[in-house]
């Protein structure tokens, strides 16, 4: 370092001191030179410059690094040394592979001294990533057959530069001419390399168990000392060798019986070899054992004689041998006669000259054979050897004759075989045993003569002495033969037979037989038994065939045979009948057979009577039998029906009967009078009617005859009308008289009955032996116009009606209710004007406008066919009419009043209604308690004026003599009764209601109405109790409280909502250039009809109108009104038709009309008009609450026929019976309540509507009536009703309790209401 800056020192001196401009050249002190490192190493390149005087930097492939020691975008590379000092080492850290570059250090010129530049290429070596024999995992181990060709793939990836390979073979370099090394450009960086290296062989067994690996060898591994290798294993499959038998010397002789081991061994071989031993073929050892370099079957065997010349295989085999390799042996194998065999006689007579063979099987070497008979050697004996298998021979020894000697007993022959290789010896030994006849046989047991008894058990014993062999002894009865044991004992045959005796054995020859091989006839004896008795049985009959009451018959019997003689009687309950005829012949098994007859007279009381034949000879059992007489008869009652009968009509009546007669199967008949009406002992009618009271008639018959018996069946049944008088157009001032005739048993109770109607100017007369009823009304008002009814009653059945109309003509009288003085619509829509009157006869309406121009078809065009008349209809099938005018697309100009005159010819009424833009509607009239019980009250009301939109209610109630209101909002929308449920015992309750739109809502009711709750509940079931364990936890309340509360929150948010968003749509309609009109809507229907109202309907009632009068003789008075009436095609009002539950449900009584509060007749008092007019337009509330009734073709009322035998006149007036009393239900109530007439439901008992209500915010389920008002309570329940109703649901609200101020407004009076 000292030298260094001494230097510097002298040439600082030096340059100093030379002439201005003149100075030392600039050169390498040390010159940068070439470098290779690995990536991430570090590395410096050296640059030292004497007589430096231009500055220094260095480049990057002609990109200069600058002059900064510190290299600004290159923080890893930094300038190192003392630049006063010339040096300039760079230095460069973790090297990556964009570091590979050629630099060069630079020095700039200064004055006289000239730039120098010297470079240096730095090689960044980058390792393979990775090394893999292809297709294989590290250290795979790879199966291929010897003698097959293999190649290995080794791949050595993304190296720099490009990686060098060398194969090893178990660590011995391996040199392969088949060897290709390929360079290939890596898929990952454009720098790098990659190294496909291939080498193909063909192994051997020496390769089984070998290592191949692929090493790469590149100078950054060596830098690391790291290896990177690829190994792979080989698994060479090849033969085993020859297999090796060991255990068996070829030319040694085995014995039979001794125990061998054969052991096979095959060494080598991959995989190793399965071994199998084979006997002449066919396997019979598989359990080989493998070692490591062999593998060896041992098979251990009992030498047998099979083995002699066997061969023994061993075949060796694994997946490289084609065919198994072999190796064998023949055993040979020494062995005794398998058995050893004497054939000749069993049996021989003295004299007999007999053959005796012997035979010794399958013997290696062959055996000697000698026979020896009683202990000596026969003369004469030959032998012979035959070969057999397995090597085997078999050697026959002959003796051809051999005489029986009388001193001969018996022959025992022996005869040894002897295999002299062995020394064993086998012996076989025969007996022929000489014979002699036995002596003749004796019968012991019986004594010929002797008398047995049927049932006793016999034995008869048979006995032969000596004979050889023993004599074998055999029973015989007749030619049968008996199944026999026969005994030896001491030289002695014996033979026993053991008898049960019956009638076959009388008379019957036993015999016994004694036979054996000397004898050529058997040796016979027998016996004949005597035996007694009885008949086995009897045979009876009766003639003749058929036996008919009060005739005579033969009652026949025949024994068995018996021995003695059989004694036969007749007997019949307990006593013999006497006299008959007897017969006796021989019978089977030499006895005798007894006939006896006797006589009997039958009468139709013997039918079944038991006729028993007995028959006995003393020995043994008596025996019978006995005939049943079938004697035949008529029939005969044994239950006959009464002679007479009460029964209530549409009761089933059952009268049985039962006749007994032979033959057995009684028909029966059952007739009243000559007509037959039913076959069978049951008389069975199904809901009786009065026609089929009578007397009836059931015949018993059969093939003997017939009996007859009466019942009277009298029915009693309910009353029926037959008569009612037909319908009356009257006069004011007339006189009628309806007569009512009815049928029935007993009598019943008649009356005539109307609803509402007062019955104090009738005249009633009763004709009690015909059963009718009059009724007079004298000088007939406008008020007895209607359906009476007649009613009929006996107890029996329900009650009958009838129907029968009273109408009273007179001029029309106009409705003047609020809904048909008022129409609304807003501009823009359509509106409906309805003009309703009664009047009799026919009624038509004309409608005029506020100019007093009549608005007729020819003159729509003047309106520009906006105005359009309906066709007028009756409405109520008696005198009510309706006529609609539609005002189409209305004008600001069509507001005010239109009038409408109904005329027939008996006069004419006008009105005036007022036609306005929709409002909120008017005040509900009429509220009243129709029912109450111990929790609900149900209320009911007539709808005003809707204000020409959807009305709904709200029902405010509250306990008497308090202010602490409640309220409920009706649910569904369009019902007028209501039950309020949810209240006290005993309790006094005040309640009023209001209407509301979406205009707004009316005053309530000024007049509350009252009602008290019972007292008592109904008596309700126990609820089952709460075990403690069940109740709900505090937590669960506390949660279920929490929804609640939001619940209640989110819905004062909605109603707040929606309070807001209705008065700034009042806003908007308000400021539309200062018109209170909306929208226009149509008239609507009523919901519960769902059709059309066509022209063919409205024609029938025209049509049936005018055929009303003409039966009056008035055609030519009102055929010219009649016929103006034309149907129209359409209308425009929706949902005209009933529900289908609906459509034949009778109507509700008709009220009578309510009193005019203002008659409008143009003829009187027209400046009333004027005023009305302008006392409705202060609340503008719209009328037109007009709606279609029902659609029925209007019954023919005036031209009323006789009634029909079949079909009496209350089935053509069923239309106005009152309603059954079964529960009402919504639907019923909103067709009842919007049909537009003034109809109401007669009150049902207790019977509620199953609807549902709304209180506050909740919707309520209104109960049946054994449980109404369980359901209402203060706390939230949820609605079960699935289509809540589309309003926002009010919530309950609760007044202090002090003075409410009274509802304000304009008075009811100046509405335009009828009170």
């Amino acid at each position: 370092m000292a030298r260094r800056e001494l230097t510097s020192l002298w040439t600082t001196i030096i340059l100093s001191s030379l002439p201005l401009g003149w100075a030392l050249p600039q050169t390498f002190r040390v010159a940068p030179q070439s470098v290779e490192v690995v990536a991430g190493n570090e590395v410096t390149l050296r640059c030292e410059v004497d007589h430096q005087q231009g500055k220094a930097q260095w480049t990057k492939d002609g990109f200069a690094l600058g002059f900064n020691r510190s290299i600004p975008g290159f923080p890893r590379y930094t300038v190192l040394g003392e630049e006063a000092a010339g040096i300039h080492n760079l230095r460069i850290t973790e090297v990556v592979i964009q570091d590979d570059a050629e630099y060069q250090c630079q020095v700039t010129p200064y004055g006289s001294a000239g730039a120098i530049r010297h470079a240096a290429n730095l090689t960044v070596l980058l390792p393979p990533t990775s090394i893999e024999m292809v297709g294989h995992p590290p250290d795979a181990q790879i199966t291929v057959k010897a003698g097959d060709s293999l190649t290995l793939e080794c791949l050595i990836r993304d190296a720099k530069p490009v990686s060098q390979v060398a194969w090893y073979r178990d660590n011995e370099p391996l040199r392969l001419d088949s060897q290709d090394n390929n360079k290939e450009d890596s898929d990952t960086d454009a720098h790098l390399s990659t190294l496909r290296t291939k080498i193909t062989f063909t192994p051997t067994h020496l390769d089984n168990g070998a290592e191949y690996s692929c090493h790469a060898l590149h100078p950054a591994l060596q830098y690391s000392n790291t290896q990177l290798v690829a190994r792979v294993h080989l698994n060479v499959h090849y033969e085993p060798g020859a297999p090796e038998i060991t255990g068996y010397t070829e030319g040694e002789t085995v014995r039979a019986g001794d125990r061998k081991t054969l052991t096979c061994r095959a060494r080598g071989g991959n995989p190793l070899p399965e071994v199998f031993w084979y006997k002449n073929g066919a396997q019979v050892d598989e359990s080989f054992v493998k070692h490591r370099n062999y593998a060896v079957n041992e098979y251990e065997f009992l030498v047998e004689a099979s083995d002699n010349l066997a061969k023994y295989e061993c075949h060796v085999m694994n997946v490289m041998t084609a065919q198994p390799l072999k190796a064998e042996i023949q055993l040979r194998v020494y062995f005794a006669p398998s058995l050893v065999t004497i054939t000749g006689p069993n049996e021989a007579k003295v004299g007999d000259v007999i053959a005796i063979s012997c035979l010794a099987e399958n013997s290696n070497p062959a055996a000697d054979v000698n026979l020896v008979i009683n202990g000596q050697t026969p003369p004469g004996a030959t032998s012979r050897t035959q070969e057999v298998e397995h090597g085997g021979k078999n050697t026959i020894t002959n003796l051809t004759s051999y005489e029986v000697r009388p001193i001969d007993t018996d022959l025992t022959i022996n005869c040894y075989a002897l295999n002299q290789a062995l020394g064993s010896t086998k012996i076989d030994t025969k007996v022929v045993s000489v014979l002699r006849p036995p002596e003749s046989p004796v019968i012991l047991g019986y004594e010929p003569g002797r008398l047995l008894k049927k049932g006793n058990p016999q034995r008869l014993t048979c006995v032969s002495n000596g004979g050889n062999p023993l004599a074998t002894l055999q029973w015989y009865k007749g030619s049968q033969e008996i199944p026999t044991d026969t005994r030896h004992d001491s030289g002695t045959a014996l033979a026993e037979v053991d008898i049960m005796l019956t009638e076959s054995d009388n008379e019957a020859e036993y015999r016994c037989e004694a036979t054996n091989s000397a004898t050529t006839e058997p040796l016979v004896n027998s016996t004949i038994l005597s035996v007694m008795f009885p008949p086995s049985g009897v045979k009876v009959k009766a003639r003749p065939r058929i036996i008919k009451a009060n005739s005579q018959a033969t009652l026949i019997c025949e024994s068995a045979s018996s021995n003695p003689q059989a004694n036969v009687t007749w007997w019949r309950d307990g006593f013999e009948v006497q006299p008959g005829d007897f017969e006796v012949k021989p019978g089977q098994f030499g006895g005798t057979t007894t006939k006896y007859s006797v006589k009997v007279d039958v009468t139709a009381d013997d039918d079944g009577a038991v006729y028993t034949c007995q028959a006995d000879n003393h020995f043994g059992s008596t025996t019978h039998d006995a005939v049943t007489l079938s004697v035949q008869y008529p029939p005969v009652w044994m239950k006959g029906p009464e002679e007479m009968m009460d029964v209530t009509e549409d009761e089933n009546v059952l009268v049985n009967v039962s006749a007994r007669g032979n033959p057995d199967g009684v028909s029966y008949l059952w007739r009243r009078g000559e007509e037959v009406v039913m076959a069978g002992s049951a008389l069975n009618i199904t809901g009786v009617t009065k026609d089929q009271a009578g007397v009836y008639t059931v015949e018993a018959s059969n093939s003997q005859g017939t009996t007859a018996k009466n019942v009277s069946i009298h029915v009693k049944y309910g009353a029926i009308i037959t008569f009612i008088t037909g319908g009356r157009n009257l006069t004011l001032g007339d006189t009628v008289t309806l007569e009512c005739k009815v049928e029935a048993s007993p009598d019943p109770d008649i009356n005539w009955g109307r609803e509402g109607y007062d019955f104090a100017r009738t005249e009633h007369k009763k004709h009690l032996s015909e059963n009718v009823v009059e009724m007079t009304i004298r000088n007939v008002t406008i008020e007895d116009t209607g359906v009476f009814t007649c009613h009929a009653k006996n107890g029996i059945g329900e009650e009958a009606s009838a129907n029968t109309t009273i109408v009273v003509k007179h001029k029309p009288i106009i409705d003047q209710s609020p809904k048909y003085q008022k129409a609304a619509a807003e501009a823009g829509r359509n509106a409906q004007l309805i003009c309703r009157a009664t009047g009799a006869p026919y009624v038509y309406f004309t409608w005029y406008t506020r100019e007093n121009t009549p608005i007729e078809p020819a003159i729509y065009s003047r309106f520009g066919n906006r105005y359009v008349v309906k066709d007028s209809k009756l409405v109520d099938g008696l005198v009510t009419y309706e006529s609609v005018l539609l005002v189409k697309n209305v004008t600001n100009k069509d507001y005010g009043f239109f009038e409408c005159q109904a005329q027939n010819p008996l006069g004419s009424s006008r009105t005036a209604i007022h036609l306005d833009g929709t409002s909120k509607p008017d005040t509900p009239l009429d509220l009243k308690v129709l029912n109450f019980t111990h929790n609900s009250v149900e209320l009911t009301w007539t709808p005003s004026f809707d204000g020409g939109l959807l009305q709904r209610f709200r029902v405010r109630f509250h306990v008497a003599d308090t202010n602490r209101y409640q309220y409920t909002d009706v649910y569904p929308e369009n019902v007028t009764t209501f039950i309020v449920t949810g209240l006290g015992l005993g309790t006094t309750y005040s309640f009023s209601i209001l209407s509301y739109n979406e205009k707004g809502e009316s005053e309530y009711t000024k007049d509350e109405v009252k009602a008290t709750t019972t007292s008592t509940a109904p008596p309700t079931d126990t609820p089952p109790t709460v075990a403690p364990g069940s109740r709900v936890s505090g937590l669960i309340v506390i949660i279920i409280t929490l929804v609640g509360a939001a619940l209640l929150v989110l819905n004062v948010a909605l109603v707040a909502c929606f309070i807001k968003r209705r008065a700034r749509k009042r806003l908007t309609a308000s400021s539309d250039k200062g018109s209170s009109k909306s929208t226009t809507i149509e008239m609507y229907a009523p919901s519960s009809y769902t059709g059309t109202v066509t022209g063919e309907t409205l024609s029938s009632i025209s049509e049936k109108s005018r055929e009303s009068y003409a039966h009056e003789d008035s055609a030519d008075e009102y055929e010219a009104e009649a016929a103006r009436v034309t149907a129209a095609s359409t209308y425009l009002i929706e949902q005209l038709e009933p529900p289908p539950q609906y459509a034949s449900r009778p109507p509700p009584h008709i009220l009578p009309p309510p009193p005019s509060h203002n008659d409008l007749n143009m003829d009187d008092a027209y400046d009333d008009v004027r005023r009305n007019q302008y006392n409705a337009a202060l609340d503008r509330a719209a009328g037109g609450y007009g709606t279609l009734g029902r659609r029925n073709t209007t019954p023919d009322h005036y031209n009323i026929t006789a009634p029909d035998d079949l079909y009496p006149l209350p089935t053509r007036y069923n239309t106005y019976q009152p309603p059954a009393p079964t529960p009402l239900t919504a639907h019923t109530h909103a067709h009842n309540q919007n049909n537009g007439s003034l109809r109401r439901n007669p009150p049902s008992k207790l019977h509620f509507p199953k609807d549902y209500i709304r209180n506050g915010s909740m919707n309520i389920p209104v109960s049946s009536p054994a449980g109404v008002g369980g359901q209402y309570s203060n706390k939230p329940q949820s609605p079960t009703r699935a289509h809540p109703p589309p309003h926002t649901p009010m919530l309950s609200t609760f007044a202090p309790d002090g003075p409410q101020p009274s509802p304000g407004g304009i008075p009811l009076e100046q509405r335009g209401h009828l009170v």
